[in-house]
């Protein structure tokens, strides 16, 4: 690329944040974080003529259903809660699992993530590295202590790497299991963005819908069902900006991404990129 075309500013929010949206020479900003700095950045900006494509928190659900093939679901759903220690905005974080397997769904998802091994990232047996700092180490133990203290029964299982063990250098935590939490609990609403996934039971379509979309966020869901109608009935009804129905993760970079709610502002993907990053412009000639 010719200088001057890609830049790499790094700082802290306060002063190079601050400084980059707030410049009279920036006309677009696309921005992927946190609903609090992504509001912040709103309101700073509300005054200036600047376009804003945000992709903010999730607090993303998967739901299960009692016909799903728990074989070929649960390596995706372990995935889709664990990968990059739950660091990712689309990993799933609630569990909606229907009564009729909610049991057996729990007693196999457990024996799973025992055998999730935790340690060095770049070691090509790990399946689990370490959070991104102390600080966010200290608000997930946070949360997973709310759960003990709330009543709630917390499993914290995985194999953890000897040598990682040994050296105790790195941010590591197990992944954590949360079963049966209040659907008012903080534990269900905040985005905890660590490897904690709370598991609950439902019973019918419209009573999980309700619960599922009770909630700020909207940025993505799973559904986990052989039938093809009620899947198709419950992703238009489901309030986020992505639905997978029996997958995670499958993307395709020329597809609309985005969230609604506290989970975003506008739509990014190839051509919809087209819309943040260019304007469109009128021509009219008289050729008479």
């Amino acid at each position: 690329l010719p200088p001057g075309v890609v830049n790499f500013i790094f700082g802290v929010g306060p002063r190079a944040g601050q400084a980059l949206i707030t410049h009279p020479d920036v006309n677009v900003i696309s921005f992927t974080g946190s609903t609090l700095t992504g509001y912040h950045i709103k309101k700073a900006t509300s005054h200036l003529p600047i376009k804003l494509s945000l992709e903010m928190g999730g607090k993303n659900a998967g739901i299960i259903f009692n016909d799903v093939d728990l074989t070929k679901c649960l390596p995706v759903l372990l995935r889709s809660c664990f990968q990059n220690s739950g660091q990712i905005c689309l990993c799933t974080s609630r569990l909606y699992v229907q009564r009729g397997i909610y049991d057996e769904l729990v007693k196999r998802f457990i024996a799973e993530v025992k055998n999730l091994k935790v340690g060095d990232p770049f070691d090509d047996n790990t399946k689990m590295g370490p959070v991104v700092s102390k600080e966010h180490q200290n608000k997930i133990e946070k949360y997973i202590e709310l759960a003990r203290q709330s009543g709630y029964e917390v499993i914290s299982t995985g194999e953890m790497d000897e040598n990682t063990k040994k050296t105790n250098k790195g941010y590591f935590m197990m992944p954590t299991i949360i079963l049966n939490v209040d659907d008012n609990s903080k534990l269900m609403t905040d985005e905890i963005f660590g490897p904690v996934v709370c598991i609950v039971p439902f019973d019918t379509e419209d009573e999980v819908m309700k619960r599922v979309n009770n909630i700020q966020y909207g940025l993505c869901g799973c559904i986990w069902t052989e039938n093809i109608g009620r899947a198709h009935r419950l992703a238009t009804q489901m309030e986020c900006g992505t639905v997978w129905i029996n997958c995670w993760m499958i993307r395709d970079l020329r597809m609309p991404f985005g969230g609604i709610k506290d989970s975003g502002i506008g739509r990014e993907g190839y051509p919809y990129s087209e819309d943040v990053f260019t304007e469109i412009k009128t021509v009219c000639i008289n050729t008479t």
